[in-house]
């Protein structure tokens, strides 16, 4: 699955000869209207029952079956079999805007040799009408400060203007355990992990991309990494 700096990175080259499309105020409130979906869809979901997020009550019209398991009816991103585990990847979005201005992106597993998808892994991401074609934070770096790798949300709120991280950019929940073994989980391999986007402006021309990504034993996000624009 394309990470949200992958996606950032390819807005940003169309953003520079191209408009994002949409008005501030349209795009608020389908910011809203995603953003309410996207925490709707849970992980481990099976395909028609994120369809039924999707889709609302004519979600039966977008299922299909093939092969003898439910998928949905649009056209896969991308799908493999690997050593009996199978995986299809779905996205989402106004394929009528010539840059979009947000895309969720949704990935679901089986379990080894089952015939049932369950949702392992979901992303959104905004973009806006912006140099960096992304939904940037109003919270801008503080001169001379710098963003460190495994900063709490509270220290990188600490080098930036105002209060609070502002608007996010990008989300993304990858969670596999409805796919594992009890035995992978009990060996203490469940895959399950949080992460948030931002773009803050600084004191020049640069802006600075930070992913966070969520910490069980600090119980808090930290920055797991970031680059700068």
């Amino acid at each position: 699955m394309t990470t949200t700096f992958g996606k950032l990175t390819i807005a940003a080259l169309i953003a520079g000869s191209t408009l994002i499309a949409g008005t501030a105020e349209a795009a608020t409130k389908q910011e809203t209207k995603v953003t309410t979906q996207f925490k709707t869809l849970k992980n481990g979901m099976t395909i028609e029952q994120a369809a039924k997020v999707l889709y609302g009550k004519d979600y039966k019209k977008q299922l299909t079956k093939k092969n003898g398991m439910t998928v949905l009816k649009q056209k896969a991103e991308a799908t493999s079999t690997t050593q009996g585990q199978k995986t299809t990847i779905y996205s989402f979005y106004d394929k009528k805007e010539i840059v979009p201005s947000d895309i969720t992106t949704l990935m679901f597993m089986t379990k080894k040799n089952s015939s049932v998808y369950r949702l392992t892994s979901k992303s959104l991401d905004l973009f806006r009408d912006s140099s960096t074609g992304a939904r940037e934070s109003k919270m801008k770096l503080a001169k001379g400060a710098k963003i460190k790798t495994g900063m709490t949300e509270k220290q990188l709120d600490g080098v930036l203007s105002g209060k609070g991280l502002g608007e996010w950019t990008g989300l993304d929940s990858i969670d596999m355990t409805s796919v594992q073994t009890k035995q992978e989980i009990d060996l203490g391999l469940a895959i399950k992990s949080e992460f948030k986007t931002y773009v803050f402006p600084t004191s020049t021309k640069q802006k600075k991309f930070v992913m966070l990504e969520y910490n069980t034993k600090k119980k808090t996000y930290t920055v797991s990494s970031q680059m700068s624009y």
